[in-house]
């Protein structure tokens, strides 16, 4: 072999073995791209290492100022968000200023699949209300929300200890890949496990001569003393014996006639299975019950209208007899009016009060889409509400200006705030988004109060006997089983609110059960149980 082919050959040799080395790197990369998107973050970006521009613990959280985009949805008592007094002394506090892109609750769920879609996504999600469907298509799916497992453990100290804790609240957030993408709104509060209280008008039911209901016989006989005994006194007909305010709130009595909630939904637990019983008996028996009640002019005409400045304005005048809310803080100017009662024994001797949440109510509140860059940052940004001091902060703002504590340590808000002209509920969305739920934070017997008076403690401690033994929250789901869940519920929903509102209203008759049933079948009810059951951990 003459020299030029050895020179030939060698440079071949040399030619393979840098194509071989750079594949190897290649896939390393690869690698390392997949392990640093954990974080949010692909392989070059990673070469920024948090340490160098975040601190561990405490305030500021970043040394230089870092910018983030926020979406989500805001309630129509908040103020703009940039606005609102938390967030303008947490961005002195935390270094991190929040570029707020909020749209109003109206329409937000179309808004958040459209961002999805287009896939120009903010850094943060806030109060975005993610579903387990919604959780499964953008986080285990398509990665567009980031796992924060890592997040959590190395810098969310706060969250981790309520974790550790209480592991219902982990398992609630962990998704079917076992990963968690979306942090919740944790209620720890009596108050707040109790979602809906019942209300009656101890006013009214003076002027009537008649005792507090204990089964719902005589809770009717009372609605009935309601509308025609003119409680208030003005001459007029005009009273409303039954104030429920809206579709989603006509369940709320259904306790009294064996019907759970469990998974916040219309089902109850049997032997360790989950069964749906929007086609029951039981059910049918409770729209009959509620049918009566509106045939007979004791139920809110325009309950089903969702019309809620109507129901604020009814709310505010006293015009209710018996009314269910979760907290006492949109009627606080007749609230001496009202008292909490126990939950009612039905027709099957049922007395169960079955609106309840797990600790973990709102389990979509945060998330991180895979555009931010500094994750890190981001979820110190929000573990602060998950301590002690940050949920005081978030629900009660700045001691010594928006409120004050009392002699026994709890926090109390200003007066000028509690009594604003402009209504509570308007004046605390200036200071905080307490007003619609949905906030990642902490909530407690401690803070709580800011809604919860007392009232409403009470109120919450007399359901509280009469609780189901076990709450299931929504199970995690795969990709496949959350494509169906997500496809049948739209349908299912829909024709279920539909058909129970012409139930009540009386367009249709009760002989339209079996039809309204093969329907629901139709729609696919039995397979969301099945789907449901087998995804029980």
């Amino acid at each position: 072999m003459n020299k030029w082919k050895v020179l030939a050959v060698l440079l071949c040799m040399v030619l393979c073995l840098t194509n071989l080395a750079g594949c190897k790197k290649s896939e390393g990369s690869k690698e390392a791209d997949k392990q640093s998107a954990a974080n949010g973050k692909t392989s070059e970006e990673a070469t920024v290492t948090p340490s160098s521009y975040l601190n561990q613990e405490g305030f500021p959280i970043v040394n230089d100022p870092v910018t983030m985009t926020v979406f989500g949805s805001r309630d129509p008592n908040h103020a703009k968000w940039k606005d609102v007094r938390i967030f303008k002394e947490y961005e002195k506090m935390s270094n991190i200023q929040m570029d707020y892109q909020e749209v109003p609750n109206d329409g937000f769920t179309e808004k958040k699949q459209l961002l999805f879609a287009s896939n120009e996504l903010p850094d943060v999600f806030i109060r975005c209300s993610f579903t387990p469907a919604e959780i499964t298509q953008y986080g285990v799916e398509s990665q567009q929300l980031i796992p924060l497992d890592n997040l959590i453990e190395q810098y969310a100290p706060n969250l981790k200890k309520l974790m550790e804790k209480d592991s219902t609240i982990k398992d609630a957030i962990t998704a079917s890949d076992g990963h968690i993408y979306t942090l919740p709104s944790v209620d720890l509060s009596e108050s707040g496990h109790i979602s809906f209280k019942q209300f009656i008008n101890t006013k009214w039911l003076k002027a009537v001569g008649m005792e507090v209901p204990k089964t719902t016989e005589d809770l009717k006989a009372v609605l009935h003393a309601f509308k025609d005994k003119d409680p208030n006194g003005n001459g007029e007909q005009d009273e409303i014996p039954l104030g429920i305010r809206d579709t989603g709130a006509i369940y709320s009595l259904g306790g009294s006639f064996g019907l759970e909630h469990q998974m916040r939904d219309t089902y109850n637990l049997v032997d360790g299975k989950l069964h749906n019983w929007l086609c029951d008996d039981e059910f049918k028996e409770y729209l009959q019950f509620l049918n009566e009640l509106y045939t007979e002019g004791l139920l809110w005409s325009d309950y089903y209208k969702n019309d809620l400045a109507s129901w604020r304005s009814n709310l505010a005048s006293a015009a209710y007899g018996v009314m269910y809310m979760p907290y006492t803080d949109v009627f606080k100017n007749v609230e001496d009016q009202y008292e909490g009662f126990d939950a009612l024994t039905g027709p099957n001797g049922s007395s169960i009060w079955s609106d309840v949440n797990i600790s973990d109510s709102v389990i979509g509140a945060f998330a991180i889409s895979n555009t931010c860059k500094e994750p890190e940052a981001a979820i110190r940004w929000v573990d602060y509400f998950y301590g002690d001091e940050g949920s005081v902060f978030c629900r009660y703002g700045i001691e010594g200006e928006t409120f004050q504590y009392d002699e026994n340590g709890q926090p109390q808000i200003s007066d000028d705030i509690a009594n604003a002209k402009e209504g509570f509920m308007t004046a605390l969305g200036k200071i905080n988004l307490v007003p619609g739920g949905g906030f990642p934070s902490l909530i407690t017997d401690k803070t709580d109060g800011i809604v919860a008076s007392q009232k409403t403690k009470e109120a919450a401690a007399l359901l509280s006997d009469n609780l189901p033994g076990t709450i299931v929250p929504k199970p995690a789901l795969s990709i496949e089983d959350g494509e169906r869940v997500n496809t049948i519920e739209q349908d299912l929903f829909t024709y279920r609110d539909e058909a129970v509102t012409k139930f009540i209203i009386g367009e249709w008759g009760f002989n339209k059960w079996d039809d309204y049933c093969k329907t629901m079948e139709k729609t696919g009810i039995k397979e969301l149980e099945t789907i449901y059951n087998n995804s029980l951990k």
